[in-house]
């Protein structure tokens, strides 16, 4: 962007055009989980102490925002199909005062995003979208967005090539107009983002390249020690495996901004390789799946929009790294996302309300979920997407 840009103004400009809202209802933040944070900070000083119903198929930095604020998480069971929470674990939760629909992987369910919203909005909870796997599309209630507030994430490894920062929407149509005057505030009231921090992010790429050459344990510990001098920032820290989050929430940069601007230009092209590796993996897992030998959730299968990753299921933990293995092995990428819960994996499970051995047995289809899950890259070229559809073919039916 030309020097004299006004970069967040063009940020609010570029979500607004692709998501047909206004400008005015869009906040930059240096990263979603900061305004998340905020958010809910916001939320508990106006509405009171009381729980956040959210999943674990997801990243620890998608709940620690809700502890730092001073709520409780609680989690539901998530569907089959849409890898969301399903409607009917609102019911279960007292003193509810907001619901987190996250599109994992990228993936949408129209009716049960549209039950998940009504059953939130009928005990009084706001409805929070998590749109990290899927910046600049959001749920609709016919012409208008359906949550109350609309997270977008243009972090490490999103459909846009940036690494960090976010953007929020909030409804300005929220029932509670107080609460939303308040969040309106809150978020226009973010600081610069701290100058160590600015400069570090410049050079994360190079950072990130030559710290994944180093031996893991070597790795870990000057990860974690160059996050603490603010001269490098990882896309997830110690702390916040431990229910933290780092750093003080902020605006992003200009350099932050103008790479997300970058990014957002590119989805496009970015969204189109998606769609094309989608399509192929569909036409040839699909007769996998159909032979018991897979599973493929059923947004997925019925996918209108680009996937971050195209889920597949296999019956245990074992079978899915095994698959991960066969993957590498033959030249082509795959990461565990999703495994375990709260990925990468929380440090301190009692962190987060969950037993020492983190067992899932309350949450049968996040268990079976996060214990077989295979996240295939979709932002590959046709002819890797091809290779990986017959390693994942060959795989399942020789071993």
């Amino acid at each position: 962007m030309s020097e004299g840009v006004d970069l967040l103004a063009a940020l609010r400009e570029e979500l607004a055009s692709r998501t047909g809202t206004d400008p005015a209802d869009w906040y930059p933040s240096f990263r979603v989980r900061h305004a998340m944070q905020v958010v809910l900070s916001v939320l508990r000083e106006m509405e009171g102490d009381g729980a956040v119903l959210t999943q674990l198929l997801t990243c620890c930095t998608a709940v620690d925002p809700i502890i730092q604020a001073g709520l409780v998480p609680a989690y539901g069971d998530i569907g089959q199909d849409s890898l969301a929470l399903d409607p009917a674990s609102v019911a279960g939760v007292d003193n509810l005062r907001a619901v987190v629909l996250q599109h994992t992987f990228g993936l949408f369910d129209h009716d049960g995003d549209l039950a998940l919203g009504d059953a939130a909005h009928r005990v009084g909870a706001l409805l929070l979208e998590d749109c990290a796997h899927c910046a600049c599309h959001m749920a609709m209630a016919g012409d208008t967005p359906l949550a109350d507030i609309s997270f977008h994430s243009f972090g490490v490894q999103k459909m846009a090539a940036t690494d960090f920062g976010a953007l929020t929407w909030v409804n300005p149509h929220m029932a509670n107009a107080d609460l939303h005057d308040a969040v309106v505030a809150a978020l226009r009231a973010l600081p610069q983002l701290d100058g160590r921090l600015d400069r570090s992010v410049r050079s994360y790429g190079l950072q990130i390249r030559v710290l994944m050459h180093l031996p893991a344990p070597v790795r870990r510990a000057l990860w974690n020690q160059l996050a603490r001098w603010r001269v490098f920032v990882p896309s997830v820290s110690d702390e916040e495996r431990r229910g933290k989050v780092s750093y003080t929430p902020s605006l992003p940069g200009d350099w932050v901004a103008g790479h997300m601007l970058d990014g957002i230009a590119d989805l496009p092209r970015q969204e189109e390789r998606s769609l094309e590796a989608t399509r192929i993996f569909l036409q040839e897992l699909s007769p996998l799946a159909d032979a018991g030998l897979l599973c493929i959730p059923g947004a997925a299968r019925a996918h209108e929009l680009p996937l971050l990753r195209f889920p597949v299921v296999l019956e245990s933990a074992e079978r899915a790294d095994a698959l991960v293995k066969a993957i590498g092995d033959a030249g082509c990428y795959c990461d565990t996302w999703g495994r375990p819960a709260l990925y990468p994996g929380a440090l301190d499970p009692g962190a987060y309300g969950l037993s020492p051995d983190g067992d899932l047995s309350a949450w049968p289809t996040t268990k079976r979920m996060v214990e077989g899950v295979v996240p295939l890259y979709t932002s590959v070229p046709v002819e890797e997407a091809h290779l990986v559809s017959q390693t994942v073919a060959s795989f399942l039916k020789t071993s």
